[in-house]
This record gives C-alpha cells, sequence and structure tokens, in this order.
C-alpha cells in the first residue's frame, strides 16, 4: 500500500493510476487523513443500491395510505421497532 498526499497525486497521477493497475492499492490523505483510496478495477466494487429491493424487505415504511403525515409514519415505525 502507497501512501500519497493530494498536491503529490496531482502532480503524479499517471505514475499513480499505474500502480493501482498493476495492483497496489494507493491511498490518499489530507491533512494526515486518509480520504481515499485507489486500486484496481474489481479489488472491492460495491453492490449497487436498489430502492426496489429496499422498499420490498422494509414494508413498513411505506404510508399505508396516501397523505399521511410524516409524524404519524414515524411513530408507527417506532411502535413497531418496540
Amino acid at each position: 500500500m502507497v501512501r500519497v498526499n493530494v498536491a503529490a497525486l496531482k502532480a503524479n497521477l499517471s505514475k499513480y493510476l499505474r500502480l493501482a493497475k498493476r495492483g497496489d492499492s494507493v491511498v490518499v490523505v489530507s491533512h494526515r487523513e486518509e480520504i481515499a483510496r485507489i486500486g484496481p478495477v474489481g479489488a472491492s466494487q460495491a453492490t449497487p443500491f436498489s430502492w426496489r429491493e429496499f422498499k420490498a424487505k422494509n414494508p413498513s415504511l411505506h404510508p399505508k395510505k396516501k397523505g399521511t403525515p410524516a409524524h404519524l409514519l414515524i411513530r408507527a415505525i417506532r411502535d413497531e421497532e418496540g
């Protein structure tokens, strides 16, 4: 793993992209805080978020009827959670 600050990354972007392409992980830091990671494609692909799946798994989050005030929905959700 290679650590690089933002200024050095900007100045030598091609170099760090070559490292990532080879399989190395490049951690970008700003003011000693890690802010990003550059790595090879496929190293850690996030699963795309699906609202359809979320809604199917959380039916209690859907309003029972149109026009239900938000505070009543929140109260109902809290009551269901126990």
